[in-house]
């Protein structure tokens, strides 16, 4: 009986233990669970950042390629006068020598009207050259501080890979609905859904702000941030093909403005 009653005890005790620990088990599984599902802040591995976000305040995007935009378009505004002017010099020239078109004295004075649109031509692809140039460098950099910042805030957090995402604003009373925009952004992206831990967006444009400073305007940039560093490479590209451009020779005004560089960099 007594034997029977310590049997009876352990076996008791044994299954008060197993119910413990089952429980304590129970109540760990959840927290184990939503500890993996949530990335930790530091070794992430993969990180995302938008791009956009980010570059909207650096102060080459938004304080000197607008200014450079500018020029670029004061100059094609500036050609596009000379032309006509040039234009309705030869119209009152033809115009008024009538049916001596075609005499020495008409083809001299006309002759200098050419000259002077050729040499007002010359004189504007040269300045869009050097302000392409300038645009190549100044994007070159933004893209080298860009890439840097992403650097720093990849080691800090211990991310190996860095993927970007694209994130389009929506401003009120846009003509686009939310739902293109969405389409749009699905379209463009190469990451379909990513933790919100793995968003280094913000710490990027910090680390941006550190490097390359703070923009001195808060207005909206009007230079596309699309492909930055395709930007950079094509206007590199396109400041070499024109750097081997001679001065174009006098020829008729209407008939030679489509086929010249300058003609081709305005479009």
């Amino acid at each position: 009986m007594k034997h029977a009653r310590s049997i009876f005890t352990a076996l008791c005790c044994a299954s008060l233990c197993l119910v413990s620990v089952f429980a304590q088990a129970q109540q760990a599984q959840p927290a184990s669970n939503a500890q993996s599902a949530r990335p930790a802040t530091k070794n992430l591995l993969v990180g995302v950042v938008d791009l956009r976000a980010v570059l909207q305040n650096h102060p080459t995007i938004v304080d000197e390629i607008p200014a450079l935009t500018m020029q670029m378009q004061e100059e094609q505004v500036a050609l596009s006068k000379a032309k006509d002017d040039a234009d309705k010099n030869v119209a009152r020239l033809q115009k008024e020598y009538n049916s001596l078109i075609g005499s020495p004295e008409f083809e001299d004075k006309v002759g200098v009207v050419r000259k002077e649109f050729s040499d007002a031509e010359f004189k504007a692809f040269e300045a869009q050259k050097k302000l392409v140039a300038k645009r190549t460098q100044l994007l070159f950099k933004a893209y080298e501080d860009l890439q840097q910042a992403i650097e720093t805030v990849a080691k800090q957090n211990g991310i190996i890979i860095v993927h970007s995402k694209v994130k389009l604003a929506v401003p009120d009373n846009a003509s686009v609905s939310r739902e293109a925009v969405a389409l749009e952004e699905a379209d463009q992206n190469t990451i379909v859904w990513n933790h919100p831990a793995c968003d280094i967006t913000e710490q990027v444009k910090a680390q941006l702000a550190v490097i390359a400073g703070t923009p001195k305007q808060n207005a909206e940039s009007g230079a596309s941030l699309d492909n930055l560093g395709a930007q950079a490479m094509s206007a590199r590209a396109s400041a070499g093909a024109t750097s081997a451009a001679k001065q174009p020779t006098a020829a008729p005004v209407a008939n030679r403005t489509a086929n010249t560089p300058a003609a081709s960099q305005r479009r």
